[in-house]
C-alpha cells in the first residue's frame, strides 16, 4: 500500500511492527504530479500499492485520466493492508481475505465533463474491481506481470519496502513517481542512482501530511486525530524520488562566493572542503566539496558532478568517508565538484612509467594520436627494448624514487608537453596484512610516487594498470583507498577488470584498470571482438622448432595460416626471438608421453615429482584462447605453456604473439629478462583500445 517515515527512530520501529502505511492526500498528489502533465500522454500508468477504493492515487489518475491523456491505469491493493476496507461500506463491497483487487481502465467515457467525487466512484463501481490470485504484493510475479505492462509507476509503498521497489523499478527500467524519506537516498540501492543521474528528487519535498492506520500509536509531535477520528501524521523530512524530467535539473545555481581556506575548512580524513549551506558554494574552487544534502532539490547535472557521500557509516560503496573536521563529527554530507568545460585533446604525449618492455605505449601508439614522449624503468634490457621499438621516446633509466632521477623524468616531460601519463606501479603493500596504513603501507611506496608525480604533471588523463586482485581485496577496500585519493586530486574515475581476450588478444588475461580524467568520466571499453582469437590463429605458421633450435634471428619457414598472423607479419622481414629453450632429455621424454593439447594426467605417478599445481606440463590447446603468460613460460614444468604437440616450451615470439606484440617488435637482452619483458607486458591490443576509448571521449 501507500507510506512513509519521518525519523530514523520511528523508521526502525516501523520495520519492527510493518506499521508504515501512510496514505497520501490528494492535494499532496495532486501538486506533484501537475508538473508532469505532458509525460503521462499515452503512458499506461501502474499505482502498484494502491487500493482501488482507498488511495487518492487512483482517484487522481481517474479523474485527469482523459486531460493528461493516459492509454491505461492499473492499481492493486495490498490484502493486508492496515487499511483495507475502511472505505468498502460506502460501495455494499466486502473484503476477499488474503486476495489483492485490481483495478484496470483503458477509457473514462465523457472526456468533455469535468468528474466529480461522485463521478469519481460511480467510474470504480463500474470498473469491474477483480480480486487477484495472490495478496498483490508489488514484489509477486502476479504483480510483476503489470508492471512489465506499464510505462510509469506512481505511489507510496511503504517506506520499510521502499528500496525493493525502487531496485524492483530500475531492473525493469521503469519510469517513476515515488514518495520516499529523506533516509533513503543514503540506500546502496538508490545513493547509486542518484550519483550517475538515473534517480532525482522531485518538486515538493519536505513537509507533507498522511493518513495513519487506525491502531497508530500517538506521538507527542506531528500526530491529530480529526473530527471523523481520523488519525493523521505530518513528517518534516518526506520526498518525491523520480527518473522523470525536472525543471530544476537544466537551472544552474548562481553562486556568489569565493573561496577562502580560512571560511572552508578540509576534512581530517579526505581532500574535500566543508561547505555549511548551498548558498556558501564558491564559484572559484574545483576540488571535491562536501554540501548540505539540500543540494539534492537543486541539482545540475550539467552544473556539478556527484562524486559521492559523506555518511555516518551505511553500506553504499559511494560513501566515502566520515566526515570529521579538527576530530569532530559533522553532519551528512553530499560531496560534488563543479562540470569543467571538456578540453578536446588533439595530441596526447604520454609519459610512461614502470614502462618495462613498452606494451601500453606500444599498444597506444597503434591510434595515431597517441605517441609517448618519455618512458622510465628501472631494467636497463627493458629500456633497451623500448627505445629499439620506439627510437623517438627519451628512454629514463633509473629508480624513481631517486630524486635526481625523478627530477629528470618531470623535466623531460615537462619539455615535452607531456598531457597524458600512464605505468602500472606496483603496490605489494595491498594485502590484508597492511589494511590497518593502506596506501601509508611503505610498500606502496612506488604507488604513492606514480601519484606524485601525477600531481606535480597534471596531465588530462592517466591510466593506471594492475593486478585484478588489487580491487577485491578486503572487500574493495583498497579500491575505495585509491579512488578516493584519485578523486581527492581533482579527477574522475573509471575502474574495473578488463581481460585481454575481448579486445583480440589470444589469451585469458584479467588486469585491473584505472581511467582518470580531467574533464570527464571515461568509461572502460566494452569488448571489441565476438570470437576469440585462439592459439592456432596466433602461433600455427610459428610450429616449426623442436627443444634447443631457431636463432635470434631467422627466416620465416611458413606461410601463415590465419588473418591474425598476417597482421603480425604485417611489416615483413625477418622472425625474431623465436628460439625454442634446451630441454633436458628428462623433461622431453615427459612431453613425449603427453599427448597433443593435454596435461599432466598421462605421466606415470613416478614422473610427477613434488608438483602441487594441476596445470604443470600442460600443453596449450590449440582451438582455444591460452591461459595468462607469465614470466617463466620457456619451462616445460611451468604451467601450461608447453607448445601443443611439440615437445618443448613455447618460444619468446610465440609468447609474445600470444600476448600481441608483432614480429616487428624484438626483444633484447639474456634470456631471463627477454622472458620477464614479455611475461610482464600490458598486451598492446587491450592497450589499443583503451587508447581508442579515451580518445573517442577527449580526442578531436
Amino acid at each position: 500500500m501507500t507510506g512513509t517515515g519521518n525519523t530514523n527512530a520511528y523508521l526502525q520501529n516501523a520495520k519492527r511492527n510493518k506499521n508504515d502505511e501512510f496514505y497520501t492526500t490528494y492535494g499532496t498528489i495532486e501538486k506533484e504530479i501537475s508538473n508532469y502533465k505532458s509525460s503521462f500522454h499515452g503512458k499506461t500508468v501502474f499505482c502498484n500499492c494502491d487500493d482501488p477504493y482507498e488511495s487518492n492515487f487512483s482517484k487522481f489518475f481517474i479523474k485527469h485520466f482523459n486531460d493528461y491523456g493516459l492509454k491505461r491505469l492499473i492499481c492493486i491493493s495490498y490484502s493486508n493492508s492496515p487499511f483495507a476496507g475502511t472505505q468498502l461500506s460506502l460501495f455494499g463491497d466486502t473484503i476477499s481475505s488474503g486476495h489483492g483487487q485490481l483495478l484496470d481502465i483503458t477509457e473514462i467515457p465523457d472526456k468533455r465533463r469535468a468528474l466529480s467525487d461522485y463521478d469519481i466512484q460511480q467510474i470504480i463501481l463500474n470498473s469491474g474491481v477483480e480480486y487477484l490470485k495472490g495478496n498483490g504484493d508489488f514484489r509477486s510475479a502476479e504483480s510483476i506481470q503489470y508492471l512489465k505492462q506499464s510505462d510509469i509507476v506512481v505511489t507510496n509503498p511503504p517506506f520499510s519496502l521502499f528500496r525493493e521497489l525502487i531496485s524492483l523499478l530500475s531492473k525493469y527500467k521503469k519510469n517513476f513517481l515515488l514518495i520516499g524519506n529523506m533516509n533513503a537516498i543514503n540506500y546502496k540501492e538508490i545513493f547509486p542512482l542518484i550519483k550517475n543521474n538515473q534517480a532525482w528528487l522531485g518538486y515538493n519535498n519536505g513537509e507533507m501530511a498522511f493518513k495513519v492506520p487506525r491502531d497508530t500509536e500517538p506521538h507527542k509531535t506531528r500526530y491529530w486525530v480529526d473530527k471523523n477520528g481520523q488519525k493523521w501524521r505530518s513528517l518534516g523530512n518526506a520526498m518525491w524520488f523520480t527518473n522523470m524530467d525536472v525543471k530544476y535539473r537544466h537551472q544552474k545555481m548562481r553562486l556568489t562566493q569565493k573561496y577562502n581556506k580560512k571560511i572552508y575548512p578540509t576534512f581530517d580524513n579526505y581532500d574535500a572542503i566543508f561547505i555549511p549551506t548551498i548558498k556558501d558554494i564558491p564559484d572559484d574552487y574545483n576540488g571535491v566539496m562536501a554540501v548540505p544534502i539540500t543540494i539534492l532539490t537543486r541539482y545540475n547535472p550539467d552544473q556539478f558532478e556527484i562524486v559521492g557521500e559523506a555518511n555516518h557509516g551505511s553500506d553504499n560503496s559511494y560513501d566515502l568517508f566520515k566526515p570529521v573536521i579538527n576530530g569532530k563529527l559533522t553532519y551528512k554530507r553530499i560531496l560534488i565538484r563543479k562540470i569543467q568545460p571538456l578540453k578536446k585533446v588533439t595530441r596526447f604525449n604520454i609519459l610512461d612509467l614502470f614502462s618495462g618492455a613498452g606494451g601500453l605505449s606500444y599498444g597506444m601508439h597503434k591510434n595515431k594520436n597517441f605517441t609517448t614522449k618519455v618512458a622510465l624503468d628501472f631494467n636497463k634490457w627493458a629500456g633497451e627494448t623500448f627505445k629499439r621499438n620506439m627510437p623517438d621516446t627519451d628512454v629514463i633509466v633509473g629508480d624513481i624514487t631517486d630524486s635526481k632521477i625523478k627530477e629528470s623524468v618531470i623535466s623531460a616531460s615537462k619539455k615535452a608537453q607531456v598531457n597524458m601519463i600512464v605505468g602500472g606501479p606496483p603496490c605489494q603493500g595491498f594485502s590484508l596484512k597492511g589494511k590497518k596504513l593502506g596506501l601509508k603501507d611503505p610498500r606502496n611506496f612506488l604507488f604513492i610516487e606514480y601519484l606524485r608525480i601525477v600531481q606535480e604533471l597534471q596531465p588530462e588523463v592517466f591510466v593506471i594498470e594492475n593486478v585484478k586482485a588489487l580491487l577485491s581485496t578486503s572487500a574493495g577496500w583498497f579500491k575505495k583507498q585509491i579512488t578516493n585519493k584519485i578523486e581527492g586530486m581533482g579527477y574522475h574515475v573509471s575502474v574495473g577488470v578488463l581481460n585481454a581476450k575481448d579486445f583480440g588478444v589470444p589469451q585469458s588475461r584479467q588486469r585491473a584498470i584505472f581511467i582518470c580524467s580531467k574533464s570527464i568520466t571515461i568509461p572502460l571499453p566494452e569488448p571489441v571482438v565476438s570470437e576469440y582469437t585462439t592459439v592456432r590463429d596466433a602461433i600455427e605458421d610459428l610450429a616449426f622448432l623442436n627443444s634447443g633450435e631457431g636463432s635470434f634471428e631467422q627466416e620465416y619457414a611458413n606461410e601463415p595460416t590465419s588473418e591474425y598472423q598476417r597482421i603480425m607479419r604485417a611489416k615483413g622481414g625477418k622472425l625474431y626471438n623465436h628460439k625454442a629453450s634446451n630441454h633436458k632429455r628428462i623433461a622431453i621424454d615427459k612431453l613425449k608421453l603427453i599427448p597433443p593439447e593435454k596435461g599432466k594426467e598421462y605421466l606415470p605417478k613416478e614422473m610427477l615429482g613434488n608438483q602441487q599445481f594441476k596445470s604443470t606440463w600442460g600443453r596449450l590447446v590449440w582451438d582455444t584462447i591460452s591461459p595468462t603468460i607469465d614470466t617463466r613460460f620457456d619451462a616445460a614444468s611451468n604451467g601450461k605453456n608447453n607448445h601443443p604437440f611439440l615437445n618443448r616450451a613455447i618460444t619468446p615470439r610465440e609468447a609474445a604473439r600470444i600476448q600481441s606484440f608483432d614480429d616487428s617488435f624484438i626483444f633484447y637482452g639474456p634470456k631471463v629478462y627477454v622472458r620477464q619483458q614479455i611475461g610482464n607486458a600490458v598486451p598492446p591490443l587491450m592497450a589499443k583500445a583503451i587508447a581508442n576509448q579515451i580518445n573517442r571521449f577527449l580526442g578531436n
